[in-house]
């Protein structure tokens, strides 16, 4: 009996080890398929787009046939997302792909209105909202048009008001539906994430100001409560991009500390995935790098020092990291409401060392500059004719480094009447390091006054300051046009 038993599973084994094989082979089955059939659409170029962030990116590129059907396809499967079929130099329509296989028709006519999803129920479901909101677009947008006109009474105003508002809870209905229906589906997610807030009335306090603020305060702190910061798929939409663009440019107050708190608030949650922390802080650091507003500077620094380290920073290289920490730290001395850093440099004399914080003033303007630089040409000659207009009449003084301290130097002064404290490095310096040595050891001067282009990230010329009596720094990167306007608005505090 145990022999018979034996002789049966030897035949049997190499049946099981085919079909283990074929399974396992069948379980590890990735990759992807979309085919599109495009009526009217034949014999062009395609290309399928999927977004990271708010950025688009080429994924993949096949041919339309003669008759208009194409396909995508690939043995590894993407990454689920929105993606969007370009072609022609436009994108006709977004679609979802977080499925193996899918399949959809549509034509030239109207490539979104007349789209039929034979297969794929996550497409159903981001179609039907689509063709939902559409729909409601073009009702709105009768109603405003109405609401616009001066015929229209206040009676009927009212009447439209309420009709857009019930427009927009019936497509927030559709999504509240769709999260409580299908609460794992990719649809969810997006409208999860699109979701804002619904603010209490407050109605129990009677001061406006006060429910104002109450209402700020509220929407502020639950903006993000239904992001699901833990899925790294929203990196793959541009709707995170776009919540968190909103939350800094529109929500938060603009100012570096307001920034730096709420920027701490939403990185702590955005750890939740290390895919979403590093987003979070790739936009922001470079939002707040390249940002044309004074002051954000103290913001790309914090994050910076805080965020951009070997620890946490995982996805750059050590030396990239060293350098960021190194700008951020440079800039931590310039930020505003810093002590400026004391400059101790030689006037056109060639005899006078001057000491910027020697300056008793209730305000000193630090301009950096250069003669034979073309902006300088025309900014310090304005400067220069501001000056003369308030000196008499304000405690103000200019202190005006010039990178070069030759005879041009001198002859542009006296050609402009540039009637500042006109400082240089010497020129001997340049000539002779020595020189610098001898000057810092006889007590004149110092390295971070000899070297002033790194003590201040000077780059590019003209940069103005605006310090008070302490030599804080109240303005920075000013033209001369906007050193009026800061100066005006100071005086008038002391009026």
């Amino acid at each position: 009996m145990l022999l018979n038993l034996l002789k049966v599973m030897k035949k049997l084994l190499p049946l099981l080890i085919v079909s283990l094989i074929c399974l396992t082979g069948f379980s590890q089955k990735s990759g992807y398929k979309l085919k599109m059939k495009i009526n009217g659409m034949q014999d062009s170029t395609c290309f399928l787009i999927n977004y990271f962030g708010n950025q688009r990116y080429y994924k993949d590129t096949a041919q339309f046939n003669s008759s208009g059907s194409i396909v995508f396809e690939g043995e590894e499967a993407l990454p689920e997302g929105i993606y969007g079929v370009f072609t022609g130099g436009k994108l006709l329509f977004e679609l979802i792909i977080n499925e193996s296989y899918i399949e959809l028709e549509t034509d030239t006519l109207d490539f979104v209105k007349n789209l039929n999803i034979k297969k794929s129920e996550e497409n159903k479901l981001f179609f039907e909202h689509l063709f939902l909101v559409n729909e409601k677009q073009e009702e709105s947008k009768v109603l405003r048009d109405k609401l616009s006109l001066n015929t229209t009474s206040e009676e009927e105003k009212k009447e439209i008001e309420d009709k857009l508002a019930a427009i927009g809870k019936e497509i927030n209905d559709y999504r509240l539906n769709v999260i409580k229906d299908h609460p794992n589906s990719f649809n969810a997610l997006i409208y999860k994430t699109m979701k804002e807030p619904e603010i209490p009335s407050f109605s129990e306090e009677k001061n406006d100001s006060v429910v104002r603020l109450l209402k700020y305060e509220y929407l502020k702190k639950h903006f993000f409560d239904d992001v699901d910061f833990s899925d790294s798929r929203i990196n793959n939409t541009p709707l995170y991009h776009n919540k968190i663009e909103k939350y800094f440019t529109n929500i938060v107050i603009p100012t570096p500390d307001s920034i730096n708190k709420e920027a701490d608030f939403v990185i702590e949650k955005a750890k939740a995935h290390p895919d979403v922390f590093k987003y979070t802080v790739h936009y922001l650091i470079n939002k707040y790098e390249r940002s044309k507003i004074m002051g954000m500077d103290a913001v790309f620094s914090h994050i910076a020092l805080k965020y951009y380290t070997h620890d946490l920073a995982f996805w750059v290289d050590s030396a990239q990291i060293e350098k960021v920490q190194e700008r951020a730290q440079k800039l931590v001395p310039l930020l505003i409401g810093k002590t400026a850093i004391n400059l101790t440099l030689l006037d056109t004399s060639g005899k006078n060392w001057i000491s910027m914080h020697d300056l008793k003033t209730d305000y000193t303007v630090l301009v950096f500059w250069d003669p034979n630089c073309g902006h300088c040409k025309k900014e310090m000659p304005l400067l220069a004719k501001y000056f003369d207009s308030i000196k008499d009449d304000q405690s103000i003084s200019v202190y005006a480094v010039s990178s070069k301290g030759d005879r041009q130097w001198v002859r542009f002064i006296m050609d402009n009447n540039l009637n500042f404290d006109n400082v240089a490095v010497p020129q001997d310096v340049y000539e002779n390091q020595e020189k610098a040595t001898e000057y810092i050891l006889k007590g004149y001067t110092d390295l971070q006054s000899l070297n002033y282009h790194a003590t201040y990230d000077i780059y590019s010329t003209p940069q103005i300051y605006l310090l008070d009596k302490n030599k804080k720094i109240i303005a920075k990167k000013l033209s001369v046009d906007l050193l009026e306007e800061i100066l005006d608005k100071e005086f008038d505090k002391k009026e």
